[in-house]
């Protein structure tokens, strides 16, 4: 159990040397990881119907095309580019070392680099085609990215309870939810 509790605050004072948009990202990063490892490859592929829509490597899927679209992005970052069918949707180890990808990625960013102006595309209507340009920061971006990715992570909690599968009680909670519930 030490050597447990150890590796965690080693983990935690590793996090503090990013700024906080990169520390939350990167636990997002490790929950997911976390949650990988619980499941295999038919519990990652398997329909969960009609409970939940997708699939969890689908849903793994979406919101790694989101950190994508933001990390492959030059001045503009299109979220309309999906890959739906991606291999990502059905093999762990294909999440896992885009998460890994991604890791470096972010680990690299300055604060320069997280200030900078950036351009988003994305569709704005259910009811026809229409996309918007927007102004941001990738570091506005990069926060969305995260919180898009908590959002999944709820249903994937679903799904995994589904499938009988214990998740991290913190699997899923926002950041607001969490420190409403660590003051409660």
């Amino acid at each position: 159990m030490y050597s447990v509790l150890k590796k965690r605050e080693v983990e935690a004072a590793q996090l503090f040397a990013y700024a906080p948009t990169i520390q939350g990202c990167l636990e997002v990063f490790a929950q997911a990881s976390s949650c990988l490892e619980m499941l295999d490859d038919t519990d990652y592929q398997a329909s969960l119907k009609p409970h939940v829509s997708s699939t969890i490597g689908e849903h793994f899927r979406h919101w790694l095309d989101v950190f994508q679209a933001v990390s492959h992005a030059g001045i503009v970052i299109d979220y309309n580019q999906r890959r739906r069918g991606h291999k990502v949707e059905t093999s762990r180890e294909v999440a896992l070392a885009e998460i890994a990808d991604l890791t470096n990625w972010l680990t690299s960013l300055s604060e320069k680099d997280l200030k900078r102006m950036v351009n988003i595309m994305t569709e704005v209507s259910v009811s026809q085609k229409q996309a918007c340009l927007m102004s941001s920061t990738l570091e506005r971006e990069i926060t969305f990215a995260a919180l898009h990715a908590n959002h999944h992570f709820a249903m994937v909690k679903v799904g995994a309870s589904l499938l009988g599968k214990a998740i991290a009680d913190d699997f899923g909670i926002a950041p607001a939810t969490a420190t409403f519930l660590r003051g409660q």
